[in-house]
């Protein structure tokens, strides 16, 4: 009967084991699956929303008809729209335009643009006969010189008579996706997929055979039976045994994710319990089992739980990014609108000017500064982004919330939309703080998305600065001490107490499927705790919600601006090598250093540049771009210093990648756009150094 019962509890605990640690994967998978289906979505949204705003760079009020998609799309400038478009996102190889009978009209990488015609395309097909405004998503193809797949994401551009005008057609590189789904750092035995709606499989890793090939799947059986979400298990797999998979709808497109992981995979902590069991079980025949199974199961459920914390920090680890991605591009309609705004500043301008010199007229100063503030302005909005799309290392530093909250609300206020009023209410009297400017911009920017998704009708959105009070400063920041309050204030449908205890939970979103991960108010949480402070939310079901952080004073002034000085001219005769692999940039930039008084050569790219260096003794000085295309500038410094040991290097960047200039022990950088003042500086730093 003790044996009986040694065997029973034993067979109990390996069943018991085995169905927790089925059940955790399948949860594990459902998770991650759900996270990789939004960054997805966020891609192809990324791609649908260049397509839309070619169509308004393009002009519909000016296609009344069919017949006039050709003549208005066949001419350079929509040549270069479209390749400066296809330029803006990297996934992007090609971006076309086709007429109504299937004729290639323009291309992004080709001019003049070859004569093809794709009637018989599936994307062609599906516009023309379909009809709809929403994207569609091609077969994949793979080139044949490249050996790379990729997807035609096609948006049908209808005239305003109402007729089929034709489309626009951007060509994704598939390895985008498979390159996302492989930073993951998936274990052994998981796969992440993306398929299109009929089954045709886009992209996969581990990488397989079957890219571009329809394979029948139940994921796609259940999607077509009208479930956007859901797991099951599949008895045989390509990997030899059954498999775990998890599935959700990519949102807004005809695709969808999937995420597996073999049972063997999933069950190889369980393998090891079973062990221990077995080893347990025949110990205790011999007169220990009490005491050996309390110890395996006090193990097992250490082992488990130090397991399940690991796990959920490599995962927060991994999805924070792309949550701050995700953020991003919420903003991109907005920023598109504001960055073409300052690009019609310069424009405008430069066309005035460009009149009154054609009049003999001298009085154009107001013209200059308007067109130079346009493009500060534009640079500016590019260092702000490229500092919030990377992973930065904290740096604190002393800053104005008022001026803080300011800037983030003019740009908030293009991507709201005309039915969100943004309001600003800044305190007279409100401390600095010392906080890193770019998780400061992140959490009020978490803040203030969530207060406009809120609001789905419309509404009002209130960020708010104020001093803290005595007792807030002592809860928040401790006993005699002052602070800062920030508060973001929606009049939205609010929240029950049950819901607002748990908002700062990792994962934990009341946002659909797609829609939201879970980690935005938890950063926000870890952003004020990170920073001596704290976070607290109060909501009223009917009435809105307000969430308030909490930040100690800081008795540092914000660095005050230095001012420029006048512009330094050359003090002799001095040889400068100009290498861009942009012909305007080379033109410009060598004026510039002529009427500063240097002696200047030009080279289009790296291997000009050393040839040049090679026969001419007297260069002392090489600006050279980052991102030449072949061999880049940090190389092309390497071989100049082969050449000329003396040589001075000056690099000149617009990505914002100054560290990689940093690497080879240089400290000279110029960022692009740069004036002629910025290059007289810089030049005269390098050559001094």
């Amino acid at each position: 009967m003790a044996a009986a019962s040694i065997v029973a509890i034993a067979v109990l605990l390996v069943v018991g084991f085995r169905n927790h640690e089925i059940a955790s994967a399948q949860r594990q998978i459902a998770a991650l699956d759900v996270v990789l289906a939004e960054a997805s979505s966020r891609a192809l949204s990324n791609v649908a929303i260049v397509l839309d705003r070619i169509v308004e760079d393009v002009g519909t009020d000016q296609i009344r008809t069919a017949d006039d998609f050709r003549p208005r799309l066949s001419g350079f400038d929509i040549h270069e729209c479209l390749k400066m478009r296809a330029a803006g996102i990297a996934r992007f190889t090609t971006v076309l335009a086709i007429d109504a009978k299937g004729d290639l009209v323009s291309h992004s990488r080709r001019w003049p643009t070859p004569e093809v015609n794709v009637a018989d395309r599936d994307y062609f097909l599906h516009a023309k006969d379909k009809g709809g405004a929403e994207p569609f998503l091609s077969e994949p193809v793979e080139n044949k010189v490249t050996g790379r797949w990729v997807l035609q994401v096609a948006r049908r551009f209808t005239a305003q008579d109402g007729s089929f005008a034709g489309i626009i057609v951007g060509s994704v590189d598939l390895d985008y996706f498979q390159g996302l789904y492989e930073n993951m750092k998936l274990p052994e035995g998981y796969s992440v997929a993306l398929w299109r709606r009929d089954g045709t499989l886009l992209a996969r890793t581990p990488l397989a055979d079957d890219i571009g090939r329809p394979l029948d799947t139940e994921a796609r059986r259940q999607l077509a039976a009208g479930r956007i979400s859901g797991s099951y298990k599949v008895p045989t797999s390509a990997d030899g045994g059954p498999r775990l998979v998890a599935f959700n709808a990519v949102a807004d497109f005809p695709a969808f994710v999937t995420t597996g992981v073999t049972e063997s995979a999933a069950l190889a902590d369980w393998w090891s319990a079973v062990t221990l069991i077995a080893a347990a079980a025949a110990m205790g025949l011999l007169g220990t089992l009490a005491v050996t199974m309390a110890a395996v199961r006090r193990l097992a459920l250490f082992e488990e739980l130090a397991a399940a914390l690991s796990a959920r920090d490599a995962s927060e680890a991994q999805v924070r990014q792309l949550q701050k991605m995700d953020a991003l591009g919420q903003l991109t309609g907005g920023i598109a609108h504001d960055f073409n705004n300052m690009l019609s500043i310069v424009r405008g301008n430069l066309d005035l000017l460009r009149r009154r010199l054609d009049q003999g007229r001298r009085d154009v100063g107001t013209y200059l500064d308007a067109a130079d503030d346009g493009v500060v302005r534009a640079a500016d909005l590019t260092r702000r982004l490229l500092a919030f799309s990377r992973r930065e290392p904290v740096r604190p530093q002393s800053v104005d919330p008022n001026v803080f909250v300011e800037g983030l609300a003019e740009l908030f206020r293009r991507t709201f939309g005309q039915n969100i009023l943004l309001v600003t209410e800044l305190g007279e009297d409100v401390p600095f703080v010392k906080v890193d400017p770019g998780q400061f911009e992140n959490a009020i920017l978490n803040l203030a998305l969530n207060a406009r998704d809120a609001m789905p009708e419309g509404g009002r959105v209130t960020i708010r600065t104020r001093r803290a009070g005595a007792a807030e400063a002592r809860l928040s920041v401790g006993p005699g001490a002052s602070g800062l309050v920030v508060e973001v204030e929606d009049v939205g449908s609010g929240m029950p107490p049950e819901v607002l205890e748990r908002i700062f939970e990792p994962f934990f979103t009341t946002k659909p499927v797609g829609k939201g991960t879970g980690l935005g108010l938890p950063q926000v949480f870890a952003f004020a705790e990170d920073s001596g402070g704290r976070v607290s939310a109060r909501s009223q079901v009917g009435s809105g919600t307000t969430v308030g952080i909490y930040l100690p004073a800081s008795a540092e002034r914000p660095p005050a601006a230095v001012p420029e000085g006048p512009v330094p001219h050359a003090t002799r005769r001095q040889c400068i090598l100009v290498v861009d692999d942009e012909e305007a940039v080379r033109r410009i930039s060598g004026e510039m250093l002529g009427h500063l008084g240097y002696e200047v050569l030009t080279a289009s790219g790296a291997e000009e540049a050393l040839e040049l260096l090679a026969g001419k003794d007297d260069v002392e000085l090489v600006i050279t771009d980052l991102g030449l295309q072949g061999m880049d500038g940090t190389r092309l410094a390497e071989e100049a210093r082969r050449l000329k040991p003396e040589i001075r290097i000056l690099y000149a960047t617009g990505s914002g990648h100054a560290e990689l200039a940093a690497n080879d022990g240089s400290s000279a950088v110029l960022a692009k756009p740069y004036s002629s003042g910025d290059l007289a500086r810089k030049v005269q730093q390098a050559l001094a150094a």
